[in-house]
């Protein structure tokens, strides 16, 4: 077993319990330059959006040059784990955040803890178990990622569902991929233990909200949770009609209004306006396996 080749004076002593995350987020593919030659017609859709997953290459011992989950330990005098994982995902990603940290995390960013791992050869420095956490963050907080700590480089990897019953993961430029035998320690599993949690979250919460403008249209609502959930293949119409006429989800979204009182439309990505939306905070969704009474 690992743990039992461990040196010692290679891996010294480690206080507080080490908390890993899984920091997702929706990438919106470049369109080309407006000028003379581009038909404006052909950019009346809305562009193409994968998920994709924030990984660091290490630095140093254990697993050297592997990629890894943004992670560290937590300050066992001072932080809860929650704590720690605030802190590290401003340290050592480095994303945009503004209110990050101290504790407190930006209304744009959704954090929550997955669980925790534990197996005694996950980590050669010793028996020591990881509380894994998922964070949503609006690809516009990572517009300045970059290493920190013990990281080497830190990039995003567009994640391939399923490939011959196995999830890959592609680095933006194409150059650099992998699998779940290529992860550091254990994050292979806690990964797809993380997308599945994800996937679940975004058909039984209104998460999508963390991914898209404060105002949106239903079809752009209706492509964030197809870019996270593959298998969600509802038409855009017939999820739009049953998303605003359900009973169950009365209070869900409300329509955006204007000054003027009149009803607030977009044709950034239509030519035709379409209604804007955005969820009301109060909401509460309530999913039961049982028939209402």
């Amino acid at each position: 077993m690992m743990s039992e080749s461990i040196d010692n004076q290679k891996f010294p002593k480690l206080d507080g319990l080490p908390v890993d995350i899984c920091i997702f987020t929706l990438a919106t593919e470049r369109r080309i330059e407006l000028n003379e030659n581009v038909d404006k017609r052909t950019l009346k859709s809305y562009p193409k959006r994968s998920l994709e997953l924030l990984l660091v290459q290490r630095l140093h011992e254990p697993f050297q040059d592997k990629w890894a989950l943004p992670g560290g330990f937590t300050d066992i005098e001072t932080e809860t784990l929650e704590q720690a994982a605030i802190r590290e995902l401003k340290e050592e990603t480095y994303p945009d955040a503004g209110s990050i940290g101290d504790g407190q995390v930006s209304n744009k960013i959704y954090l929550e803890q997955l669980s925790t791992y534990y197996r005694p050869d996950r980590d050669p420095r010793g028996k020591i178990p990881s509380v894994a956490f998922i964070a949503l963050v609006n690809e516009e907080l990572l517009s300045g990622l970059r290493a920190g700590g013990d990281a080497k480089q830190a990039r995003l990897f567009q994640v391939n569902m399923e490939v011959q019953d196995k999830m890959l993961y592609k680095s933006e430029d194409g150059n650099t991929k992998i699998d779940e035998a290529d992860f550091a320690f254990d994050h292979g599993k806690i990964i797809r233990d993380a997308i599945q949690f994800v996937q679940n979250k975004m058909l039984t919460t209104t998460i999508a909200v963390k991914l898209l403008p404060r105002e949106f249209t239903i079809s752009e609502l209706h492509q964030v949770i197809s870019a996270v959930v593959p298998t969600f293949t509802p038409s855009t119409s017939n999820f739009a009609r049953d998303l605003v006429k359900t009973k169950s989800r009365d209070g869900m979204l409300e329509e955006v209004w204007d000054e003027q009182g009149n009803p607030k439309k977009s044709t950034i990505y239509s030519a035709r306006p379409a209604q804007l939306y955005r969820f009301r905070n109060e909401f509460e969704p309530q999913v039961s396996i049982y028939p209402r009474v």
